[in-house]
């Protein structure tokens, strides 16, 4: 069965089952994989899991492919061909041939068409402004690549009719598109350039080109000449991956509106490259608006992407985000958390897109194999909150409430389970409130960033009746934000609903879900008063020391050391060094030193060090060591 079939077949089937009532609990969609056994819900009663091949791309449904390999297993960012010229046919790749009627001979792939480079002398042009030394805007051949390349090598063919032709001497530069340039007039020689000859003799010669960043302009200049010379071909060779490669899945149309589960991959990303997953939800079957004039002056129409490429380019009225009815790409989603993440786009919706962006560095790339997303009808129409107080003490434990207020239709299945998750510490939950009355309630799961409290089940009869969640948390950074998710126990295949930032209540007027925190509590680095004392004698007491510390305030992981330092500057031992994001921490020193010795007895000095993209942040304390 193909896969534009089977995707047929199975739109087909939600239609029926949305349409009779008998909608599937749970629907689990995979990209890729097909080598792979479903996943063991799928074995599930009541659970439909559809297998798509990445190679399902159509262009009408939203789907896109850009410098991506891809089979039905996987996707990838594309190699360059060493062997492969890339001038040919650049503007079909969106780069363009600089005043392309004077030379775009020599980056047409056909050496028997040539550019006859005319004889001049700079002495003529001087002061002209045409001329850098021997080399004058006559010589130069200009192109745009329309991406960037880190080029190998250049290879320039000359005098193949006649060698006395041969181009003698030239330069090469390369670099982004020069500010201002204009494509209908030919540049002057730029500077710097990255390579010069002078007294060829080759009618075939290979340049090479030295490391350098990915560029997308090559200018190739030949000096001053007496004679006519004969360019046949300048061929350009890049090696290493595109710079950027994107896979855009087709939209995904679930028969209606959906709370969107946990997102789950399978991949590679190299240490030095990114491999960037998004998501977008919408209520329409494309993101995208198209207008067409009227004839009317300015007047414009909106038209279907189809129509609208059918149009003739004076017809065309242009495009647009159609943000009424589209998120916009969330934030990527960490890599890291492959084994489920809960997708963050809007929902209740009915249609979903998926996003996989490559971003390579020198020979480092990725490989995602699989992406799989899950959605199930949702439990609520509706379901905002936001939290209080939204300012807090760093580190310090204190009261919050959450506010939730549902909309439950009759078709709502409704929800008696609430999942709290935080980059806060999270501390007991306290009370529970529902129309501004306490009811009984158990905590399933209490977790240091996540907890799971059973409340009483709200149906149609409940709808707009407030449920608030009274807890301590202690906050360690602005911004940290409070995720909620809502789900019926009776149904434990469907995936919870989240909850989304909004006027719950009248009475908290900040409408969000997110605390900002005191400005005087916002050092990046705490570590508690008093010295570490350590005595590694084997008496299984204080035979290793925990260097304590606090992160705060941080926007993302930062580079992290621990060092012990003896007192005269000298470093003793690294005790640690890595990536850490906000919390707790202890690094263990055993009391030795970088050669696995025991270090004398004596007052020593450990040092904590963050580097934040604002500052350095610095604390140094005592340690003791005795025997």
């Amino acid at each position: 069965m193909s896969d534009l079939f089977r995707s047929a077949t199975w739109a087909l089937f939600l239609w029926i089952g949305f349409a009779t009532g008998e909608a599937s609990g749970l629907v689990i969609y995979r990209f890729g994989g097909e080598a792979l056994a479903p996943p063991p819900e799928a074995s599930g009663e009541g659970v439909d899991f559809i297998q798509l091949s990445w190679t399902d791309i159509e262009a009408n449904r939203g789907g896109k492919a850009t410098e991506v390999g891809l089979d039905s297993a996987s996707i990838w960012p594309l190699k360059r061909d060493p062997d492969f010229n890339i001038a040919p046919g650049i503007e079909e790749k969106g780069g363009a041939h600089l005043r392309p009627n004077i030379n775009r001979e020599v980056w047409d792939g056909d050496t028997g068409v040539f550019w006859l480079a005319e004889k001049y002398i700079c002495a003529q042009f001087r002061g002209r402004g045409s001329c850098t030394d021997d080399f004058g805007r006559q010589g130069t051949a200009n192109i745009f690549l329309g991406s960037r390349y880190r080029i190998d090598r250049i290879r320039v063919i000359s005098g193949l009719t006649d060698p006395s032709r041969t181009v003698r001497t030239f330069r090469v530069h390369i670099g982004q598109l020069p500010v201002g340039i204009s494509f209908s007039l030919t540049p002057e020689p730029l500077s710097p350039w990255i390579v010069e000859v002078r007294d060829n003799r080759e009618q075939i010669l290979d340049v090479p080109i030295l490391a350098h960043e990915d560029v997308e302009f090559v200018q190739v200049t030949v000096g001053e000449h007496g004679e006519d010379w004969e360019v046949n071909e300048i061929e350009i060779y890049a090696k290493g991956f595109a710079e950027q490669a994107t896979y855009i899945s087709n939209i995904l149309d679930f028969g209606q509106p959906m709370a969107w589960g946990d997102l789950r991959w399978s991949g590679r990303q190299d240490p030095k490259a990114q491999v960037l997953i998004q998501s977008r939800s919408g209520q329409d079957e494309d993101p995208d608006l198209f207008w067409r004039f009227t004839g009317r002056g300015d007047e414009k129409t909106p038209v279907s992407r189809t129509d609208y490429a059918k149009l003739a380019v004076g017809e065309k009225a242009g495009t647009g985000y159609d943000q009424a009815n589209w998120t916009f790409w969330s934030s990527p989603y960490a890599f890291a958390d492959s084994s489920g993440t809960p997708v963050v786009s809007l929902s209740p919706r009915r249609y979903l897109q998926l996003r996989v962006d490559f971003l390579p560095q020198d020979d480092d790339g990725g490989q995602v194999d699989f992406l799989e997303v899950r959605a199930s009808p949702p439990v609520a129409t509706q379901l905002v909150g936001e939290v209080w107080p939204v300012e807090a003490t760093v580190g310090q434990p204190q009261q919050f409430t959450y506010v939730l207020r549902p909309t439950l239709g009759v078709d709502s299945g409704g929800f008696d389970r609430l999942e709290v998750t935080t980059t806060a510490q999270l501390g007991p939950v306290t009370q529970v409130r529902i129309g501004d009355e306490p009811v009984d309630y158990a905590v399933e799961a209490a977790e240091l960033h996540r907890v799971v409290v059973s409340i009483p089940r709200l149906t149609a009869q409940d709808s707009g009746a407030l449920v608030e969640v009274v807890f301590e948390a202690e906050v360690l950074r602005y911004g940290s934000a409070f995720s909620v998710r809502v789900w019926d126990s009776a149904q434990p295949l469907e995936v919870p609903q989240s909850v989304q930032e909004g006027d719950a209540t009248p009475a908290y007027e900040d409408n969000r879900v997110w605390v900002a925190t005191k400005v005087e509590h916002q050092d990046v680095l705490q570590i508690e008063e008093g010295p570490a004392v350590l005595t590694p004698n084997g008496d299984a007491h204080n035979d290793v020391v925990g260097l304590e510390y606090s992160l705060v305030e941080l926007t993302d992981p930062s580079w992290v050391e621990v060092a012990v330092w003896d007192l005269s500057g000298r470093r003793v031992r690294q005790v640690y060094e890595g990536l850490d994001d906000v919390g707790i921490y202890e690094r263990m020193w055993d009391g030795r030193d970088a050669s696995g010795r025991l270090v004398p007895p004596g007052l020593y000095l450990y040092r904590v060090s963050v580097d934040t993209d604002r500052q350095t942040v610095e604390v140094v304390k005592p340690l003791h060591v005795a025997y």
